[in-house]
């Protein structure tokens, strides 16, 4: 199993920390977290900063990243201020 992390905003809003998926690239992942959550977008599963097992992965080739039994992703809401 592929344990996603939520973090700030997507965290806060949808009121999830941790969800359990099964192995994937990142895009099938998200897509489990779609259909299990359905307070999270696509939208917001596009902008958030992205790690797996602790390393940022960003770009558009982040969500063909492999994700294997054991690793963790982690999404971060981007910050925004003024």
């Amino acid at each position: 199993m592929i344990t996603v992390k939520f973090f700030g905003l997507i965290s806060v809003d949808s009121n999830i920390r941790q969800l359990l998926v099964k192995e994937g690239t990142v895009r099938q992942v998200l897509n489990e977290v779609i259909e299990s959550c359905p307070d999270i977008s696509e939208q917001q599963l596009t902008q958030v900063i992205m790690f797996v097992n602790k390393q940022h992965i960003s770009g558009n080739k982040r969500f063909s990243v492999l994700l294997r039994d054991g690793d963790e992703l982690a999404l971060l809401s981007p910050a925004s201020g003024g």
